[in-house]
């Protein structure tokens, strides 16, 4: 299969990601992904199940919206989760590199597009472990960025870490947030498992009580009783904040 994007490889130092791009000539905006490999085929995910970015944009008619996904690498964890992981019987040790990649995206990735593509505005949409990265990019402030998308994000991995954050940081009030949960989401946590789906959904209550104590206003909040924790079920979500954030007037 011909892929539809573009691959560049852009350093901050020794720290180097791989990004995929999708940009059609009459887009002014773009949406920056986290797990680039899962954005946009099925054959390059990881578990063989990706957004299918490029049917959403068709499906949704986003002609004047880019999408750049950047590959996580086997520091994936250490990159999203902003804090190290407090739970023991998640049985890993992670987290707490956000900050570098945060820099990464901020002083690397953004000066590379604004060169090379002349995008006008930006969104950042991420799942499970890369919707903490959003959730930390979002705390920046950074103007360019006009909408977060939220989906899954398991601030049970580091609760009191979180639950300081998300009192003592203020969001862009003229932002907008889109917050999603499915209500059979799993993970691999040993006999904890069983009380993940109640900890997802509790982590997106958290998190939109926080946001809006720390001033954001355009909050979207969707629960979805029967999704469990992958791309097909994110896509839905995925093609709401595309349809929206193409359709903005900034």
């Amino acid at each position: 299969m011909k892929r539809k994007y573009e691959i560049a490889v852009l350093s901050m130092g020794d720290y180097a990601r791989t990004l995929r791009i999708y940009a059609p000539k009459s887009a002014d905006r773009a949406i920056i992904m986290h797990d680039g490999q899962n954005v946009f085929y099925d054959e390059d995910a990881a578990y063989k199940k990706s957004w299918r970015t490029l049917d959403l944009i068709k499906e949704c008619g986003a002609k004047n919206t880019a999408i750049i996904g950047i590959d996580c690498t086997e520091t994936r964890l250490d990159d999203y989760l902003p804090f190290p992981i407090e739970l023991e019987q998640f049985g890993k040790k992670a987290g707490g590199n956000t900050d570098v990649y945060c820099d990464y995206i901020s002083s690397t990735v953004f000066p590379y597009l604004e060169k090379r593509f002349n995008f006008k505005h930006y969104a950042m949409l991420g799942s499970s472990a890369g919707s903490t990265a959003t959730l930390y990019y979002a705390a920046k402030k950074d103007p360019k960025i006009k909408a977060y998308g939220l989906f899954s994000p398991p601030l049970f991995l580091c609760p009191s870490a979180f639950d300081k954050f998300l009192n003592e940081t203020k969001f862009d009030s003229a932002a907008s947030y889109y917050v999603y949960v499915g209500g059979k989401e799993t993970a691999d946590a040993g006999e904890y498992s069983k009380l993940i789906p109640d900890l997802y959904v509790d982590a997106a209550h958290i998190l939109v009580k926080g946001l809006r104590r720390g001033g954001a206003t355009s909050i979207r909040a969707r629960l979805e009783n029967d999704a469990v924790h992958d791309e097909v079920y994110w896509r839905k979500p995925a093609l709401e904040f595309i349809s929206d954030f193409s359709k903005a007037k900034f």
